[in-house]
């Protein structure tokens, strides 16, 4: 766990689709966020490290440590674009092209494949990139920890040198119901989940997950034993029921159907 002190100097500000205006302070080779309305450090540290115990390749995901800066928790990562790189968003991308605002063209669409269909198109033609498995891997992620923030600032590429290639995992920290406010946990943990609402192409995650199909596989048991040995938290409680809840995301489970969702 870290400890670090920041000044205004630090502060990067990044207007974007998800709510209000999120700060983050970049100093030396970290980017640093704080918690905003609930345990976000926390999420990003218990989501990122329980990919460790998957079959992506590290370089396709961020891992966030938890800590303090000034005195506040949150979590920092380390930069991951190396020298001449540089990341654009899908909104940023879309609005570059076209002018346009691409959660309101999105929203214009009647079903979720529209949707889907026409991103992936427009990033095959405007980067030369398929990013299909990118998002079957986003997508399952989302689905096992509930992610309720990943707007069109949340996923994108990365350019450098007239190519592009697709950008790692990044911030989840609106995910394991933390920062929720529609959750009451006078109700169970099955009530409160039916709450999660997903993004950017439907408001079901599973429906999006069966739409792409498992990006990934876990080592369950290896994930247990280390949530055993975290300490409680609301968030540690979700992501093991969330666990409990998709066994076919397991190593050595189903063959890649999602027929049971």
């Amino acid at each position: 766990m870290f400890q670090e002190e920041i000044t205004n100097e630090d502060i990067v500000i990044q207007n974007g689709t998800s709510e209000g205006t999120q700060v983050k302070y970049r100093k030396g080779k970290y980017w640093y966020k704080k918690d905003n309305h609930g345990n976000e450090g926390l999420t990003e540290y218990l989501v990122s490290h329980m990919l460790t115990y998957s079959d992506l390749d590290r370089s396709e995901y961020v891992v966030y440590e938890k800590g303090t800066i000034n005195g506040c928790t949150g979590c920092r990562s380390e930069n991951f674009l190396k020298a001449g790189e540089e990341l654009i968003t899908f909104y940023r991308l879309y609005q570059n092209e076209s002018g346009k605002d691409l959660s309101q063209v999105m929203a214009s669409m009647e079903t979720m494949e529209e949707r889907i269909e026409y991103v992936i198109r427009f990033i095959q033609e405007t980067c030369g990139l398929d990013v299909t498995d990118h998002l079957r891997k986003v997508f399952t992620l989302d689905m096992l920890t509930l992610n309720e923030d990943r707007h069109l600032n949340n996923l994108a590429v990365v350019f450098c040198d007239n190519e592009f290639t697709t950008a790692p995992i990044f911030d989840n920290g609106i995910s394991l119901l933390t920062a929720n406010q529609s959750v009451n946990w006078d109700f169970s943990m099955e009530e409160n989940v039916k709450r999660v609402t997903a993004r950017p192409f439907s408001g079901s995650h599973e429906k999006m997950f069966r739409y792409f199909g498992i990006g990934f596989r876990l080592d369950l048991p290896a994930v247990r034993q280390w949530l055993e040995g975290e300490e409680y938290s609301r968030e540690k409680e979700v992501l093991l029921y969330q666990l409990e809840r998709y066994p076919i995301l397991g190593k050595g489970g189903a063959d890649g159907s999602t027929r049971d969702l």
